[in-house]
């Protein structure tokens, strides 16, 4: 099984965000419904991990940090 950690943009409601937007992180449609992004979630596919933040940048090295504890711990050589 292959573990992952998404990082997925949000409304304010934590409901998935997959609209087109300006630049100003409005919707370029305004009849879609869309209030706009106000962060990201960060999940674990494996476990019941998971971050908030405001920008997918600050979410990175929590999740890249995450990932590696799910690495199996190296075996000690015989000696």
């Amino acid at each position: 099984m292959r573990i992952t950690a998404t990082i997925t943009p949000v409304h304010g409601n934590n409901t998935v965000c997959r609209h087109p937007l300006t630049p100003a992180g409005k919707p370029k449609d305004p009849r879609s419904g869309c209030t706009g992004r106000s962060g990201y979630i960060a999940r674990c596919s494996a476990c019941t991990w998971r971050r908030t933040g405001k920008s997918m940048t600050e979410l990175e090295e929590p999740r890249d940090a995450h990932l590696r504890s799910h690495l199996p711990a190296p075996v000690p050589a015989a000696g």
